[in-house]
């Protein structure tokens, strides 16, 4: 019980591992992806142009779920961002701008 209390604090600190350590695990294994479809494709060059890694798109691959999280605003932040909230942050500014 106290584990899954605890389970997207420690899901959010593995991630952020994998993401300064550049998806290290990953890589060991697949070490040039060539993912299928034109979306893909496009998902993973963000790699070379917005220095992404694995794990910003990757999460709950393998152990139970737990909300994602972003990766490079809880970075900017210091502290964690759920991605349901910047998700919803940037419909606000969407909003904003159909407004003005």
């Amino acid at each position: 019980e106290k584990f899954n209390e605890r389970r997207l604090i420690m899901a959010h600190d593995a991630r952020m591992n994998l993401k300064k350590w550049d998806s290290r695990t990953c890589r060991e294994c697949h070490k040039n992806p060539q993912p299928p479809g034109a979306d893909a494709k496009a998902a993973h060059k963000k790699m070379e142009t917005e220095g992404a890694t694995c794990i910003d798109c990757h999460q709950n691959l393998v152990h139970k779920e737990a909300p994602e999280t972003d990766l490079n605003e809880s970075i900017k932040q210091g502290k964690m961002v759920l991605k349901s909230e910047t998700k919803n942050e940037d419909e606000d500014e969407d909003e904003d701008e159909e407004e003005e």
